[in-house]
This record gives structure tokens, C-alpha cells and sequence, in this order.
């Protein structure tokens, strides 16, 4: 299911992964003082794309949230990844690359417990530095969850670019559990349209003031 494939591959394959990372990457490392030996090696560790090999055009300059309203814990486990299948396969995307904005082992991911960290493992995971992994659309509903209620915090849990398909878009998972979306402003109303289609709510970042993980404060 998860099919390994290097990060600098997937930065070569496609220029809008390429552009976005760089764009994250030089973001987080803005206060980085390489005087400080501790940050210096960070950078060296962590930061492996701060620039992009090709200038996308144009600019990835719009954003959105995406939200599942999920009735219930179950609901969301269960329901949210079908949802994401209906609203790609709306924009004709049948593949993404799933990997981190920075170059962290997917194989150290906090999964919630021991069970989803072997279902990774046996569905293709590998310890192999520099990895991202490519999957189908088609198997996000038991690859998708895996990534759900994990201890990663104030950061982007994990990162899905698309590889193919008529919109170029990144989906970044929050620790709110919601979907934060990039990509360049002439695909907003597609966007708009799959998502409305798949039965998602779009909005602004706001939106994870409320929707949150918490879905007895309902």
C-alpha cells in the first residue's frame, strides 16, 4: 500500500511538491541561529529542501480548511478517509505522496499505539532514511487512519500531495484532525465544487476553533 520512494524523487517528479516543502522548510527555519551548534545540526538533520529545484508558476498562494463533521469518534475513524476519497476522485487524482515537510523518518511516526505503527510497517513502511511513500487514493480508507490521534502537535501531522490528477493541491492533517489544503488560486473553484460534492465543509483556519477532535463538546 505505502510504495517507497525517495524525497528527492518526489521533489523531481513533481514541482508543486517541490515548491511547497522548500516553502515550509524555509518558514520553520527562519529563527534558526546556526551559531547555536544544537540548531546547526537540526538544520543539517531535518532541513534537506530549503530550495526548490524549479520555480513553480504561478505561486501556490491560496489556502483553505476542510472539515469532516463527524458525528462520533467511530464516525470520524471510519467516514472522514471515504469522504477524502470521494472529494480526489472528484479532481481525478488517483495517486499521492505521503511524507513529512521536513526529512523525519515516517517509521518514527508517534502512531497512537503499537498496533497502527505495525499495520505501517506490514503495509510497506520502512526504516530506510529519506523516504516519503506514494498511495492510492483507493486504499486511503485503511491507510489514511493509521495517521489519526497520533502525538505529533503544533506541526503538520503528516503531509498528502497529490501525484497526479487535474488539480495540483497539498493536504496537510492537523492536530485538530481537520484537512489544510495549498495550492495555486486558479483551481479555488474546483476545489470548492469537490469539496461541497464529497460533503466537506470549506472554510478558513478559523474553522479548527471548533471542530476539533472532541466531538462530545458538540
Amino acid at each position: 500500500m505505502f510504495k517507497p520512494i525517495t524525497r528527492k524523487a518526489i521533489f523531481l517528479s513533481s514541482v508543486f511538491a517541490d515548491n511547497l516543502l522548500a516553502d515550509f522548510q524555509q518558514s520553520y527555519t527562519l529563527d534558526i541561529d546556526l551559531s547555536v551548534k544544537k540548531e546547526a545540526d537540526m538544520l543539517k538533520k531535518y532541513y534537506d529542501h530549503l530550495k526548490p529545484f524549479q520555480l513553480i508558476d504561478p505561486p501556490i498562494n491560496s489556502h483553505c480548511v476542510l472539515v469532516y463533521d463527524a458525528k462520533s469518534k467511530k464516525d470520524y475513524i471510519e467516514s472522514f478517509p471515504l469522504v477524502l476519497q470521494q472529494f480526489l476522485m472528484a479532481l481525478n487524482i488517483q495517486d499521492l505522496y505521503l511524507t513529512y515537510f521536513n526529512n523525519k523518518n515516517l517509521f518514527k511516526f508517534e502512531f497512537e499505539n503499537f498496533t497502527k505503527r505495525n499495520l505501517f510497517k506490514l503495509y510497506g513502511g520502512r526504516k530506510t532514511d529519506n523516504l516519503g511513500y506514494q498511495i492510492k487514493v483507493s486504499d486511503l480508507h485503511k491507510g489514511f487512519p493509521l495517521f489519526f490521534f497520533s502525538g505529533v502537535y503544533d506541526v503538520p501531522v503528516i503531509f498528502l500531495i497529490t501525484a497526479n490528477g487535474d488539480v495540483p493541491l497539498s493536504m496537510r492533517l492537523c492536530d485538530d484532525g481537520n484537512l489544510h489544503l495549498n495550492f495555486q488560486e486558479m483551481y479555488q473553484k474546483l476545489i470548492k465544487e469537490a469539496a461541497a460534492h464529497a460533503g466537506f465543509i470549506m472554510g478558513d483556519i478559523e474553522l479548527c476553533t471548533y471542530y476539533r477532535l472532541n466531538f462530545s463538546s458538540k
